[in-house]
């Protein structure tokens, strides 16, 4: 291409050029000079004059057929830019490092702003051949850069001037400016907040209104104003907002006091307005008594009552309410808006064709001035569902499902008021422990519906048996309790009506069962001790009655049996099994085995410790087989220190594991061990000796600690809880746990006893059981550990009842610590090697 070749304007040589090209050339130049964009070239390496289009010499104020050199081309730049340009034309001709950048040229009548772009083209060996590159004269872009700039600097001169909080938004409703106003209202700052969302701010799940509103004036570039509560700033805000093309413009005014001034208004207006909920407005009338008198009734209140308004206007109330305790109700809130001006309480209020439905009511006094009273409004909601619900939960939490029967619970406050009561000597009772013979059978051979038929029509010839002031409970299985509270004076006679009743029990029971359709013959053994102020604790009378019903299952059943004090030596006289323990304490015959506990994702979250017994005649024996035995000898509270002991060292050791690291360790604390009176400074001692963190330490409490002695229990726990141990409360449901006491105790876990687990399919009771577990737990803020988890089917019953972590033969059996680890090591995710 010759020196000053301008496209779009070829010279016409050696002949006519084709009219295509001719065209194309026309069309190239009149692209360039719209888009105000040069084009030039540059051969290399003979550095020879640049060839360009006709609006590359325009641009830098060249006649068209001027020669540019390399050299040339750098000095058109602005001083400051001309060191910058060759260095580039330099990097681009030597290693073909193309370049796009925004400079200032001169030309003969102005300075421009010009974009420069150049490019290097290779030949088929890779060498540079040439420079190609453009020129855009870009100077109306920049003057208009500045004059927005300039704008924008008058306009935030003229927000700043704005005395109300003001805000603008974008068309995603984020912050884009603010001023100081709405800094002090909103109470960030304006870098807190620019680009983030209003709602982040002033919007909360029950309060979506101002997302609404702005959102659809945006929609329909329609102005609001409106006004509302904010909760996280504790004010009314009036709110305006104006749409215009980047968004909106909004104004707000805090209208607090002017929305607290009517308030009492506005309360009267809402109870009106809210159709579903029953509204009576009753006028205060002069003189003595001052009874008002009802002046309006919504639709709700018709519906609701059955009167119309018509049969109400101008009554009084009272017609509403029922006799007795009721209206003591009302005298007392009668009483609360004399001090208040404002009671709320629970009603039965009566319909007119007699029926009634509570009400959750809340009277509102209306005050011209302090002293001057005009209207009362009240406003009600039925909640007879929520009472009924509220006695279903308690059915649940109190009554056997199967057999509605008083369950383990219920008993248990109903026995500790009794031994309360009988302290007095002269105060006699009984209580009898009944168990239903060979429940087993019938439930393998003809089925557990045939086995629920039998324990329903037991428990019915049962509670025929006793005095309404008397008490049948079922504790659970075949097991049931007859608590005798008024057997009179003497212990002589009581014992014999507690026999002459037991007797009769017997007999009862030896009836034949209609098993629908089926006739079953069964038996039972029954078990009786007295109650009298030489008894301690309910545990002790609790035990006293197995005692003897086991003492008459071994007679052969069908049988009788009152405690003697000599069965109970009898049970602690096994001097041979005491000795073994005391020998393999000093030989470290015990080991811990380790089960672990996992989330509703299968995640190992920590493991409990059970004790092992590794006997060397017997091998491994499990603790139902030695635990009772160094219950009665005292030998668990060595054997307790040391289970504890070996967990805080074994989690020492895991601290370093990072598989490990995070889990707790979950060791059963017996009573015996708990009632002693250093056992709160053994675990301290022991969490500082090890070093561990003290919530990896869990300690399993059982419900038989909750039979007596609350006050030092709860002390006890109480300092454990403040130390950051977790406590768990275990077999939730089998023991003496009441909902009064369960309240009060700083645990953290509820377990779910396995036995509820393992039928939690299959029988509709262990499953009300279970979900009402999980219900009351979660309502304390404690989580819930389902054990004996053995099918998926279990545990995904138990996840849909919002069940927190499971343990069970599902996931694994207890473990030896090096079988737990490798475990532990299967379950963690591999780890990915980092790639360079």
């Amino acid at each position: 291409m010759p020196p000053g070749f301008i496209p779009g304007r070829p010279a016409l040589t050696g002949g006519q050029v084709p009219t295509a090209l001719q065209q194309a050339g026309h069309r190239l130049a009149m692209t360039e000079r719209i888009a105000h964009i040069g084009s030039w070239a540059l051969d290399l390496p003979a550095l020879q004059l640049l060839t360009y289009s006709s609006e590359f010499a325009a641009i830098l104020g060249l006649p068209a057929d001027a020669p540019l050199t390399w050299d040339e081309l750098a000095d058109r730049f602005a001083p400051e830019y001309r060191k910058r340009i060759a260095a580039l034309l330099q990097q681009c001709a030597s290693h073909g490092t193309a370049f796009d950048e925004e400079m200032q040229i001169d030309t003969p009548l102005c300075r421009k702003w010009v974009r420069m772009a150049c490019e290097a083209v290779q030949n088929k060996r890779g060498q540079i051949k040439s420079l190609q590159g453009v020129l855009q004269d870009i100077s109306t872009q920049k003057h208009a850069q500045q004059e927005t700039l300039h704008l924008a600097m008058r306009l935030t001169t003229t927000l700043a001037s704005i005395t109300e909080a003001f805000v603008t938004l974008d068309r995603q409703c984020c912050f884009t400016y603010l001023n100081q106003k709405s800094e002090q209202l909103l109470r960030h700052t304006t870098g807190e907040l620019l680009g983030k969302e209003i709602w982040l701010v002033l919007v909360t799940d029950k309060n979506q209104r101002l997302r609404q509103e702005l959102q659809r004036s945006i929609a329909t570039n329609r102005q609001l104003e409106f006004e509302d509560f904010y909760p996280g700033l504790g004010k009314w805000l009036e709110v305006r907002a104006y749409p215009f093309a980047e968004g909106l413009a909004v104004y707000f005014r805090d209208v607090s006091k002017r929305r607290k001034s009517q308030e009492q208004l506005m309360l009267l207006e809402t109870c009106i307005s809210r159709l579903n909920d029953i509204v009576l407005i009753a006028e205060a009338q002069s003189g003595s008594p001052k009874v008002p008198y009802i002046v309006f009734v919504n639709q709700a209140f018709e519906e609701h009552t059955g009167y119309s308004g018509h049969e109400v206007l101008g009554q009084t109330p009272r017609k509403l309410f029922g006799p007795g305790a009721v209206q003591d109700e009302l005298q007392g809130m009668t009483k609360m808006l004399l001090r208040k001006r404002h009671a709320r309480s629970e009603l039965l209020i009566y319909r007119k064709n007699g029926s009634c439905f509570w009400l959750e009511l809340e009277i509102v006094q209306v005050a011209v001035t302090a002293d001057e009273l005009t209207h009362w409004v009240a406003v009600g909601r039925d909640i007879t569902q929520r009472k009924v619900n509220a006695d279903a939960i308690h059915q649940l939490a109190f009554y056997d499902p199967l057999t509605t029967l008083p369950n383990r619970l219920m008993l248990l406050n109903r026995l500790e008021q009794v031994m309360a009561q009988s302290a007095h000597p002269r105060r006699q009772g009984a209580l009898m422990f009944i168990d239903v013979d060979k429940l087993k059978v019938l439930n393998d051979t003809l089925g557990h519906h045939k086995g629920d038929l039998l324990l329903q029509q037991v428990a019915e010839r049962l509670a025929g048996c006793v005095e309404d002031t008397d008490m049948v409970a079922r504790l659970g299985g075949d097991e049931f309790v007859v608590l005798l509270e008024n057997l009179g004076d003497d212990a002589g006679s009581a014992a014999a009506h507690a026999r002459q009743l037991a007797e009769k029990v017997l007999e009862q029971l030896r009836e034949p069962f209609d098993l629908g359709g089926h006739q079953h013959y069964t038996t039972s053994s029954i078990g009786v001790t007295s109650l009298n102020a030489a008894h301690g604790s309910v545990s002790e009378v609790l035990k006293q009655a197995d005692l003897a019903m086991y003492q008459a299952k071994t007679t052969g059943r069908n049988a009788l049996c009152f405690f003697d004090p000599e069965m109970q030596a009898a049970v602690n006289a096994n001097a041979a099994v005491s000795s073994e323990l005391h020998i393999a304490l000093r030989k470290q015959e015990f080991v811990l085995h380790y089960q672990p506990q996992v989330d509703s994702q299968g995640r190992v979250n920590g493991v409990e410790a059970l004790l092992r017994w590794h006997h060397p005649k017997r091998g491994l024996v499990m603790p139902t087989d030695f635990i009772p035995m160094a219950e009665e000898t005292g030998l668990i509270l060595p054997l307790g220190r040391w289970a504890l002991a070996t967990a805080c060292e074994q989690l020492a050791a895991w601290a370093a594991w990072p598989q490990a690291a995070d889990l707790s360790i979950a060791v059963n604390v017996s009573v015996r061990q708990f009632r002693h009176p250093d056992f709160v400074d053994q675990v301290m001692a022991e969490i500082r000796r090890t070093g561990i963190k003290p919530q990896h330490l869990k300690l399993e409490l059982t419900e038989t600690l909750l039979a007596d002695g609350m006050d030092v229990t709860l002390a006890r726990m109480g300092t454990l809880k403040a130390l950051g141990v977790t406590l768990a409360l275990d077999d939730f449901g089998m023991g003496y746990s009441s909902l009064s006491l369960l309240k009060r105790l700083p645990l953290d876990q509820l377990k779910i006893d396995k036995s509820f687990v393992a039928e939690v399919l299959t029988d509709p009771a262990d499953a009300a059981i279970s979900r009402t577990i999980i219900t009351l737990a979660h309502s304390l803020n404690l989580k819930v550990v389902a054990e004996g988890v053995e099918t998926q089917a279990q545990q995904d019953f138990l996840v849909a009842e919002g069940c927190d972590q499971f343990q069970g033969f599902l996931f694994s059996a207890p473990l030896p610590i090096e079988a737990l680890e490798a475990y532990l090591m299967a379950q963690s995710p591999p780890l990915k090697l980092q790639t360079a």
